[in-house]
């Protein structure tokens, strides 16, 4: 979703605080950067994880929406301070695409019909090996296209809400069509706005460490770990003055006035991210106005939710 972006009142950004993201250094991208990891086939994604954080050398790390064991694609992974942007992404849509082999063959038209029949809301219950508690709840979704019938093997793609068990979905798919449906292949391509173009594998991320702690050269390992805007592509921003940085990046909540470009249809209880005038991500916050009132109106604007620069980035006070 392109959101359009409304001034508030016209704000000029100094050269010489914060930079663009693009050109961080490699030291505060492995500080506050995320890499979107291929996860291969076999092991559960907290190893993985643990697999980065070890070759790179790391504090800490954390994934962002789990993979099954036997599930492959899409998977960020937050490092040391970076694991902060797990609100941000967790919940965000996600797109799979994943074969389903059926104990009978059904015709391309019967396919069609059974995957297009669960678009909506779903009623469902976690699998036995599942990490949450096995009680029924909602999840939607969004889209469902069938790729390719051939017989008893399915080839689909899907856009859900976070939280949506394809395996479930496959079980309910087989009930639908009176055969038995198992799930073979699942992967993810997209969460967010980061889609598996932007994956590298695990070898690659470590060949470009090592390339940086070895030579000194940075520009293999931009292209493996992301900027923490990565991230927020798809929230709602507000773009803040410089003058209002620091006390944000203190953990001060954000009023109106602080405000100088905000994008449209924000809604009182969005996440929003709040941003400097260079696109640099000061913190994840809950909207306390509408996009019309942050615009018209003064007061509090933003409830801080986490906090993602260090604070005297920008000077506490202006001359």
């Amino acid at each position: 979703m392109t959101r359009e972006w409304f001034v508030r009142e016209e704000a000029d950004t100094d050269p010489d605080f914060g930079c663009v993201p693009s050109s961080r250094s490699a030291e505060e991208l492995l500080e506050r950067g995320l890499v979107v990891l291929d996860k291969p086939y076999g092991p559960p994604s907290n190893q993985v994880s643990s697999w980065l954080r070890k070759s790179l050398d790391l504090g800490k790390t954390g994934h962002f929406g789990t993979l099954d064991p036997h599930a492959t694609g899409v998977l960020p992974v937050g490092l040391n301070r970076g694991t902060r942007l797990s609100p941000a992404l967790s919940e965000t849509r996600k797109e799979y695409v994943f074969e389903v082999s059926l104990s009978e063959p059904i015709s391309e038209a019967e396919a069609r019909k059974a995957l297009k029949d669960f678009v909506g809301e779903n009623r469902q219950v976690p699998p036995e090996k599942s990490a949450v508690e096995r009680k029924e709840r909602s999840r939607e979704l969004y889209e469902a296209e069938l790729l390719e019938c051939l017989g008893c093997t399915l080839l689909a793609r899907i856009r859900c809400e976070s939280g949506f068990y394809v395996r479930v979905l496959v079980d309910q798919l087989g009930d639908q069509l009176g055969v038995d449906a198992e799930m073979p292949d699942l992967r993810r391509t997209s969460q967010g706005e980061i889609s598996e173009d932007e994956s590298v594998t695990l070898q690659e991320a470590v060949e470009a460490y090592h390339e940086y702690s070895d030579t000194g050269d940075v520009s293999a390992l931009r292209g493996v770990v992301k900027p923490p805007e990565t991230a927020v592509g798809h929230l709602p921003k507000l773009a803040i003055k410089d003058t209002a940085v620091n006390a944000v990046a203190n953990g001060a909540d954000l009023g109106a006035g602080g405000i100088s470009r905000l994008q449209e249809d924000i809604s009182e209880g969005d996440r929003v991210a709040i941003m400097t005038l260079k696109g640099e991500l000061v913190a994840l916050a809950t909207a306390e106005m509408t996009s019309e009132q942050m615009y018209e109106e003064r007061g509090a604007a933003a409830d801080l939710e986490s906090v993602h620069m260090e604070p005297e980035r920008y000077p506490r006070r202006w001359n």
